[in-house]
């Protein structure tokens, strides 16, 4: 799933490389000469600078310092045998797992925690330890000031599964954990997605409980799923209700969970880039019913036909891209476009000019994974229709998948399918079911003042072929665009503050900047608990560039900052009283 995990930025340096302007030529002189809030045809320019707070040194609880802590080579050593055996569990999350005791694809799952409690003793020793549904783990950190609400981060144990078609592609068979020291990478399926946030949290944690320093006023809660890359349903679900029941809605001060690229330098600026919501999701299904026969003596045309000119509409007719004024994408590029002002000369004019829906475009155009986030997908995925090469087929379903953007919905994309539907349903007289009982669809033609779509009953003259064809549109599985994150305040400020803090001897300027997210995260179940979540792994594309893929591999360096982040990241939001 984690392919889709992208935030909005990290396709910037590639887009840059692809959309060159000379610094002489006419369009940056009339940039170079206007203010950053210029205005254009009384467009209201956001006030939103992305003005950087300052780094957020956690130093003043007297503990060792990350870099103290992780940047000796023994210490690098412990990461690597402590993460080898995690990646050596081939915890694999397979679409048609059965039951937990039926099942034994499920057995790498019971040996994880004996795994951790090998490797972090003082954890299991002065923490909280749970199983939830059998194998969701939770650690539990006691804070001694309960009116601090506690923070929350998360992981998953599982990964996607390995084709066999693949294994000898990879240099090092997956789930061996090799590390190669020549190169300092680690290879192995989940040794980035995302076994390497247990890693990282479970030592960073270890170290802080390795000080007698160390009394938490805030209680830390660890979270890891078993079925992320399966929709989480019987993980982070569980766990969810779990902690709910426990601590109460919204009663969790922040959550941290994985996230996309989450670091991506651009020229002498490092750009952080936390993913503040996820794009919502919908299936929706098309099915043909018509008259059979021989197909001797066939209709003009048959279901699969009508179907394909069904999937010619679609595609004919993409959605069309935005950025929402004041959104975290329109924040974002303020962002880049302030601290990178000639990577993209031509984005940094449309943006300072308040140009919104001509920097849409020029996203749109340049590359896909700038695109779908400023823009609603929609993919052709699943066909089926016919039994016998010599009969009519009666039956044909079609799949069509969406990842919908903030200014499109559920209700508004079944309206739109329907729409571009009717030209088929009309040529082939079929009657059309559309989303019958389905409330997010009636709801959305109760506020547009539409009544129910009505059904072609026009005559049939006695040389027109009866199809006798209906066509049904269901939705089935869907997720809601999630809420979204605020990037000013006082959780944001101690979360940025601390990306500029453990990252400040890695570029020039650190920046972190809000993004989406095209896929999901555990993240979706946790929504309940707090109004702060970000979803971000602190590395970059040399770490998670493959994930999901042939020779998925970490590096550890990268690594290393990973247990630096998240070591700073608990003691900074100790000492905050939020």
């Amino acid at each position: 799933m984690l392919t889709a995990k992208k935030v909005l930025l990290a396709g910037m340096l590639e887009l840059s490389a692809a959309y060159k302007l000379s610094p002489m030529n006419s369009l940056h002189r009339l940039f170079h000469q206007l203010p950053l809030g210029f205005g254009h045809n009384n467009v209201d320019v956001s006030r939103f600078r992305c003005d950087l707070g300052k780094p957020l040194d956690p130093s003043n609880d007297g503990l060792y310092s990350s870099h103290e802590l992780f940047s000796p080579k023994e210490a690098v050593e412990t990461l690597i045998q402590r993460h080898q055996p995690l990646v050596r569990m081939d915890s694999v999350c397979y679409d048609d797992l059965g039951d937990f005791d039926k099942d034994e694809r499920w057995r790498p799952f019971d040996d994880i925690p004996k795994v951790l409690e090998d490797k972090y003793p003082l954890i299991y020793e002065k923490g909280w330890f749970e199983t939830i549904n059998r194998f969701g783990l939770v650690y539990t950190v006691e804070g001694s000031d309960p009116s601090l609400k506690p923070i929350l981060l998360t992981a998953h144990q599982d990964v996607v599964p390995v084709e066999s078609e693949t294994l000898d592609s990879w240099e090092h068979p997956p789930f061996e954990a090799y590390y190669n020291e020549s190169t300092g990478y680690l290879y192995g399926r989940g040794a980035s997605d995302d076994k390497s946030a247990i890693t990282a949290l479970m030592s960073a944690m270890e170290a802080l409980l390795s000080q007698e320093d160390y009394n938490p006023r805030r209680t830390v809660i660890f979270a890891f799923g078993f079925d992320e890359e399966c929709s989480g349903l019987r993980g982070a679900s569980s766990i969810s209700k779990h902690l709910e029941e426990r601590y109460g809605e919204n009663g969790i001060a922040v959550i941290l969970d994985e996230g996309g690229a989450g670091l991506q330098s651009v020229g002498d600026v490092l750009y952080a880039l936390p993913a503040v919501y996820e794009k919502g999701y919908l299936d929706v299904w098309f099915n043909i019913d018509v008259v059979g026969g021989h197909s001797s003596t066939p209709t003009p045309h048959t279901s699969i036909g009508m179907m394909s000119e069904i999937v010619v509409a679609l595609e004919s007719n993409p959605f069309q891209p935005k950025i929402i004024r004041d959104g975290p994408i329109h924040e974002a590029l303020i962002c880049f476009t302030r601290y990178s002002p000639y990577a993209l000369p031509e984005l940094t004019y449309y943006v300072n000019l308040g140009l919104l829906d001509q920097a849409a475009h020029l996203l749109a155009q340049v590359q896909r994974e700038t695109q779908y986030f400023i823009q609603t997908s929609q993919a052709v995925d699943w066909i089926a229709g016919g039994q016998k090469i010599n009969s009519l087929p009666e039956f044909t379903t079609l799949g069509v998948n969406h990842g919908y953007a903030p200014q499109d919905s559920i209700g508004s994309i079944q309206h739109r399918i329907v729409k571009l539907v009717q030209g088929v349903a009309s040529k082939y007289n079929l009657t059309v079911r559309a989303f019958e009982g389905d409330k997010d669809y009636e709801d959305y033609l109760r506020s547009m003042g539409h009544g129910p779509t009505a059904k072609d009953d026009r005559m049939h003259t006695a040389w027109e072929p009866i199809y006798n064809g209906t066509l049904t549109l269901e939705a089935r599985k869907r997720s809601y665009i999630t809420s979204q994150t605020q990037t000013r305040g006082s959780v944001w400020d101690v979360f940025a503050g601390t990306v500029r803090h453990t990252f400040a001897d890695q570029a020039k300027i650190v920046v972190p900047a809000p993004g989406a997210m095209t896929g999901n995260t555990d993240t979706r179940h946790y929504l309940n608990l707090s109004q702060n979540i970000y979803r971000w792994s602190p590395g970059s594309l040399k770490s998670f560039s493959n994930i999901h893929g042939v020779n998925e591999k970490l590096l550890i360096s990268e690594h290393v900052n990973m247990v630096r982040f998240y070591y700073d990241f608990i003691r900074n939001f100790d000492q905050a009283d939020i």
